[in-house]
Order: C-alpha cells, then structure tokens, then sequence
C-alpha cells in the first residue's frame, strides 16, 4: 500500500461512473468516479445513507449530466464492500470486534446501595443489566436482567437473576455464567442482528445512527486489534448515543411492530384530523431527542391508540435528531416535525420495562427509549442490503 492509499474494490456502474473502496489502513472511503471526466470524489460510506439523495455526474459534453438514484446503486456498492470484506479479511475483524463489542453492550451497572434504585441515574438505566450489591452478604449478588423477557428468554435467565459472589459482578463475570450464551440462542433478531450491525458500520464508517462516528471509526482500525480495539464503555460519548438507541431497541424490540413514525409539517393538525385530543406537553432538553430543545406533546384517542407529537425549537436537518429516518424523508432545509403513534397499553408497558429494583416510571426515559429504538430500527433496516453478503445472517 502506497502513501497515497489502494483501490481495493472496483465495479461499473455504466460506461460513465464506476463506483470503488479505497483505503490507507483506516476505515475505507468510497470513490466516486467519473469516467466522462476522469475525476474523483472520496466520500464516507455515511453519504450513501441518504436514501433521498441523487448521485449526479457531468457528461462528456457541456451541459449534459447523468443522475443516479441512490437506491440503484445498492447492487454495486453491495458488490464491492463484499469484494473489500473478502480482500482486507473484513469478515474476520467484524467477528472479533462483535465478540468486544457484546461485551461493551452488556457490561452491567452496580447498584451497592438499595436507596439508589428509587433515582436511578439515566446512564444506568440505559444498561441491560444491573449488578446487584445491596444484599447483606458481602461480595455476594445478582445480575439482574433490565429487559422485558419471552419465555425461552426467562428459561435463560431465570426471574430472581444471576447469582454472584466475591464481588464477581463485572461483564466478564457475567459472561461466564453462560447467560449470554443461552440468550443469543433464544432469538437473532434481538440479541445477534443490532450488534452486528452496528459493529459493522462502526467499521466501515457508516455513520453511528445518524451521527458521525468517522474519528472513532478510524480510531478502531488504528489499534490494529480486534480482539480489544480500544478501551470503551457504553455511554462512551464516542458512540454518539448510537449505543443508547441499540439498547432501547433490545429492551423494547416486542413494541417495534406496534410503534410507528413519520414526518410532518404540522404535526398538532395531523393528529387532531386523525381523531387524537391533546393531552400534556413536555419539554425535553437537547440531547434527549435531538441536538436542540425539543417540545412533545401528548395525544390519546378513544380508541386506544395514543401519540407524541415532537417538535424541535429551532430548524433541524436529519443530522443527530433522528427525523430523517421517518417516512417520508425531508429535506434539511425545512421544519421536521416528526410523529410517533402506538397503543397506549403498549406505552404503558414499555414505562414498566424502564424500570427496575424500584426504580420510577419516567416520561422523559421512555419517550426517548422508543424514539431512539425505532430511530435504530430503520438505520438497521437502510444498513442491511449493503453489508447482508458478509456481514453473517442479520435480521431486523
């Protein structure tokens, strides 16, 4: 590999753009060429998230241009990250850093004292575990499941949790009772697809959920070791909150069917059309459901159906708030509204999940628990035709 980096992968598109990876041994890049001209364009493979987008390129001749949907091209890139994965043993790398990054998702908080499960702090409910110390035997305690379970998920992990003793409460601990094991057996689509995913793009530089993750993308190729890439925790601010939408998805992936989301222009008409009354309006800080202060707004119907209404104070692109992965996609230029609709028993239940050992029901949490699952949902399900030929069998 010279200075300059190598193509490793390369496929026509027609006679007028070919499509390329290249990389210098951090994550790749894809390279737009333009056969007409001659010319390249170096773009993170982010850029093709953009399902709206028109790939346009000039022609031989002045005033001529050639334009390309985005979802045209998914044959072609899917062809030559395939080709990538192959020649730079990509495979081999995506499965050891699935392995450490299971390990980060499941990593549990420890709780010592009972009086913190009455104000559990949000960076602890965002875990799906909680290392239970507050018995009376020292060193002794349970790994406590914070997540909804199926049947064959309560036969893995029993209702009373997983004993420990010696202090042994960290996630390699928890590892070795085999809990996980027997986890990933009971279902692909829970507890095997989000994390290979997201793995996946976290190494291919597709963004992290909507947010760019390019510097600690390139960060995990410059450790060179797979088996312990970096040293990160979950709520690593590095993750850019994607690992928070991950474990939203896991801990509410039985709401998801009934969850459902779209953008608007005028959100309160839309509903109020639609039979919903407003109830209550909440505003949530930046951060929660986007980069600026976001305004929800409550709505229920007689039929049981019930809905938010979230609006950002300020103009927003997609970028960070999530709104672009709704139907239909807007452009960054306009005020996205978006709105999300469930049965409000289903919103019920999902308040009860965000709770455990005690800890309060909360508004704030669950709101953005759901948006950010289905936010990931959709970022999964876009992700999917372009890594499904060597990422390993993902299902969303």
């Amino acid at each position: 590999m010279d200075d300059k980096g190598e193509i490793i992968s390369s496929c026509d598109v027609d006679e007028n753009l070919a499509l390329q990876m290249w990389t210098k041994g951090l994550s790749p890049r894809v390279v737009i060429f333009n056969k007409n001209a001659g010319k390249k364009k170096f773009v993170k493979l982010s850029w093709f998230e953009d399902v709206g987008r028109r790939l346009t390129i000039k022609g031989k001749k002045r005033g001529v241009e050639f334009s390309y949907p985005l979802a045209d091209l998914v044959p072609t890139m899917s062809r030559i990250l395939s080709e990538y994965a192959v020649y730079t043993n990509f495979r081999s790398h995506l499965w050891r850093f699935s392995l450490t990054f299971e390990r980060v998702v499941h990593a549990p908080a420890i709780v010592f004292d009972k009086s913190e499960f009455a104000t559990l702090s949000e960076e602890k409910r965002s875990r799906l575990w909680v290392a239970d110390l507050t018995g009376e035997g020292k060193g002794e305690g349970f790994f406590r499941p914070f997540f909804p379970r199926s049947e064959d998920e309560r036969r893995a992990v029993p209702d009373g949790g997983i004993f420990f003793e010696e202090s042994r409460c960290g996630v390699d601990d928890l590892f070795k009772t085999g809990a996980i094991r027997r986890l990933n057996g009971t279902g692909i689509r829970r507890w095997h697809s989000p994390m290979r995913v997201a793995a996946a793009a976290m190494l291919l530089n597709f963004s992290f959920c909507g947010e760019d993750g390019d510097r600690f993308s390139d960060e995990l190729w410059r450790a060179g070791n797979f088996d312990k890439p970096l040293s990160f925790k979950l709520g690593d601010a590095r993750l850019r909150g994607m690992d928070r939408k991950l474990v939203g998805y896991v801990r509410h992936l039985g709401v998801m069917k009934a969850l459902s989301a779209w953008s608007s222009f005028d959100s309160y008409k839309e509903l109020g059309d639609a039979g919903y009354a407003k109830k209550r309006l909440v505003n949530f800080p930046a951060g929660l459901l986007g980069r600026v202060e976001t305004s929800v707004t409550f709505f229920e119907r007689d039929d049981g159906m019930m809905a938010f209404a979230c609006k950002p104070r300020l103009k927003t692109s997609h970028s960070g708030g999530g709104m672009y992965y709704a139907e239909p996609p807007q452009k960054s230029h306009e005020k996205q509204e978006i709105i999300y609709a469930l049965p409000k028993a289903a919103y019920e239940a999902a308040r009860v999940d965000d709770t455990t050992c005690g800890s309060y029901e909360d508004d704030y949490f669950t709101v953005a628990q759901l948006a950010g699952a289905k936010i990931f949902e959709t970022w999964c399900g876009m992700l999917i035709p372009y890594i499904e030929y060597f990422a390993g069998f993902v299902e969303m």
